[in-house]
């Protein structure tokens, strides 16, 4: 930032620094007056004007969130509490040893999701399971199998194993959980309000006096609903072309095959137009026998074990290694599993069948493989992991 570039001036122009990052503080803080700006300024790299975190959804995509009308008011108030929920998401301090933050392990080059197949907590522990990836959790919804509802669709489920269904839920297990975070919700509220930049932010976001816990995640959530994917080289194709089952002009013959091959194939699970996963939940056919029983270790039903949620595959591309145990490192590997490695769980579903009841084999020729991952490869979105808004606020 060009402030922070001006106040590591020599001290020979000191007293001309402090005047001018002074006014240009107060000039550029259209959402904090100066001496809150200021004060942000020592430990954040934050704008004074308010980054806008309103999700806009193409209309090729769910109608439900088009179209509506929002006193700016609120929206003013939306932004101050994503901008906080962006603080509270990258903060090492809501960590037990201030070594871990929520994105340590949700990393917005890799898709908010971890290119590790495990991930590390604040004592060096691995978590049991690859990290989700969180872009556009606010669209994650399903059209049927599903354990919630909303508006007619199935929420699909925050956690691999399928039994957390909010962001606020899956923010406070993390906070939690002796493996990541390792914080009871108490003593980080008590952190929380024991630092100067939060009772500003939290001020402006939820009025006075209200640093507590439902607000922490009330943040949070907002912020990481506001990550929304829909500027990929796939969006721009359905924007010119609303028929997902044409080709696209933007598309190489390459990415048109690997579509055609995707909808014919893997769509029945995870949307044709990655808006919505059709299917919530499913066992895909790793292993005959599970270490990890999923949903089943949950629930304790034999219909649900081995069963996992079903992933978006939104910047696929870049929030590698895959499945909920991390075993495949790049998206080759998924693709020579679906075609000929897929086993016959019992609970199995019924989409990767064949006729015979057993594991479908789709036995892709190294041409159609190869297309399946460049079609993958068009749902990366490269403004997303760039925006700085979703970046962290704490500087390199």
């Amino acid at each position: 930032m060009q402030l922070n570039k001006l106040v590591n001036l020599s001290a020979i122009f000191l007293g001309a620094v402090i005047l001018f990052s002074s006014c240009q503080k107060e000039s550029t803080a259209v959402n904090y007056t100066a001496s809150e700006f200021d004060e942000l300024s020592k430990s954040l790299n934050l704008p004074g004007e308010l980054h806008n975190y309103s999700i806009e959804i193409p209309t090729h995509n769910n109608p439900m969130f088009n179209g509506s009308s929002i006193d700016p008011s609120q929206i003013n108030r939306a932004n101050h509490t994503a901008t906080l929920g962006r603080v509270l998401f990258y903060d090492e301090l809501l960590s037990r040893n201030g070594t871990v933050s929520c994105g340590s392990c949700h990393v917005q080059t890799a898709g908010f999701a971890h290119n590790e197949a495990l991930s590390e907590g604040f004592d060096g522990e691995t978590t049991v399971r690859n990290s989700l990836a969180l872009g556009t959790t606010a669209m994650g919804l399903t059209t049927s199998y599903g354990s919630s509802n909303f508006g007619g669709a199935a929420l699909a489920g925050f956690s691999w194993d399928d039994s957390i269904h909010s962001m606020e839920e899956q923010t406070q297990a993390a906070i939690e959980n002796p493996a990541e975070m390792g914080m009871t919700m108490e003593d980080m509220v008590e952190r929380v309000k024991s630092i100067a930049y939060y009772d500003i932010l939290f001020r402006k976001a939820f009025g006075e006096d209200e640093i507590n816990e439902a607000n922490v995640l009330t943040a949070i959530s907002q912020f990481v609903n506001a990550i929304s994917s829909n500027e990929s080289k796939f969006d721009e194709g359905l924007n010119e072309n609303f028929k997902v089952d044409d080709d696209f002009t933007n598309f190489t013959v390459s990415e048109n095959l690997g579509k055609t091959l995707y909808n014919n194939n893997c769509s029945s699970c995870h949307g044709s137009r990655h808006d919505f996963t059709v299917k919530a939940v499913a066992n895909n056919g790793l292993d005959q026998v599970y270490v990890d029983q999923g949903k089943g270790a949950i629930t304790g039903n034999f219909s649900d074990m081995g069963v996992f949620k079903v992933p978006f595959l939104r910047n696929i591309e870049l929030s590698g290694p895959y499945m909920h145990d991390g075993r495949f490192s790049t998206l080759e590997e998924v693709v020579d599993f679906y075609s000929e490695g897929v086993k016959s769980h019992t609970n199995l579903s019924f989409e990767l069948r064949g006729n015979n009841g057993e594991a479908k084999r789709m036995n892709f020729s190294d041409n159609e493989k190869n297309s399946l991952v460049a079609y993958l490869e068009t749902l990366t979105d490269e403004e997303m992991i760039r925006d700085e808004k979703f970046a962290t606020p704490f500087g390199e």
